[in-house]
């Protein structure tokens, strides 16, 4: 049995499919089909039950998927652990949702990179959701991002404060000039509202369910500024964190009451090495959140 063939069996398990498969491994298809026979034949073991392209495990390659899956991640650990001391350890993954992301990106890419030119970022836009998930699952260092600190035990929170949920409207709007609406205020709007990968499409759903009511959504997006853009347009209105309006935007952002809040700060995997260069981006973005809010 070699590490290839439990690679290659590993993920075909994961997507069903060898044709899936290759395509993740950037191999041939007939390379996982041979391999993963040729592991049937050395353990003289059926691996896979297959119907038509789709694969589904016998009892037997359940119990050998559950036994190579942790013997994979500490390996992949200790990959990106010799990557990272090969590199200095100055590469790092983080997800930075995209509401937070327009005040933050530009003061990492500017100001972080100028202190930091040793340090190179890979960054992703995604929900807070989705985010948390990455980390979770490896894929990323960090995040800075929304959150909700019962999402998953394997995570470490660490807040940096709350931020407002709000009604986001065209100026001209009949609700524009009000301090502040209830969600009975809204009900009939036509909402744009970004969708469930983000913690605020939970809590604003939440909220019209608690009241007994169904928001009028024209349509869910992964993209902020297609939101913006039909709200400026004067076909729909949102509910956006307030620091995500800026004052280019021209629209205006009103206090939900009650009023809403969402944790917001700096999530990490329990249990997982952080390095000297994470600290130093984390003690940035601590920083840059008390100057924005002093």
């Amino acid at each position: 049995m070699t590490l290839t063939q439990i690679r290659y069996f590993f993920e075909a398990c994961k997507w069903e499919s060898i044709s899936r498969a290759a395509v993740e491994l950037s191999v041939s298809q007939p390379t996982v089909s041979v391999a993963i026979r040729e592991l049937e034949r050395e353990t003289g073991l059926n691996l896979f039950r297959r119907e038509g392209k789709k694969l589904s495990l016998t009892e037997e390659g359940q119990t050998v998927w559950e036994k190579i899956t942790p013997i994979l991640s500490d390996l992949e650990q200790l990959q990106r652990e010799i990557k990272d001391l090969a590199q200095n350890k100055n590469h790092i993954r983080l997800a930075v949702p995209l509401q937070i992301g327009v005040t933050l990106l530009p003061a990492l890419f500017t100001e972080f990179k100028a202190q930091n030119p040793d340090i190179s970022l890979e960054v992703v836009e995604s929900g807070g959701i989705d985010a948390l998930k990455m980390v979770e699952n490896e894929e990323l260092d960090l995040a800075v991002t929304n959150y909700d600190d019962r999402f998953s035990d394997n995570l470490v929170y660490h807040k940096l404060g709350e931020s407002e949920i709000c009604f986001c409207t065209y100026k001209d709007h009949p609700l524009a000039a009000r301090t502040h609406v209830t969600i009975q205020d809204v009900s009939l709007a036509p909402l744009a509202l970004l969708n469930c990968g983000f913690f605020i499409n939970r809590i604003v759903t939440q909220a019209f369910q608690e009241q007994g009511l169904c928001p009028n959504v024209l349509l869910y997006s992964s993209q902020l500024h297609t939101v913006k853009n039909l709200v400026k347009g004067r076909l729909a209105s949102t509910f956006m964190m307030r620091q995500a309006i800026t004052a280019d935007d021209g629209l205006a952002a009103i206090s939900l009451q009650p009023q809403t809040f969402i944790n917001s700060g700096i999530v990490v995997k329990k249990g997982r090495q952080t390095y000297g260069d994470e600290n130093k981006l984390i003690c940035f973005i601590r920083r840059k959140h008390a100057s924005v809010h002093e």
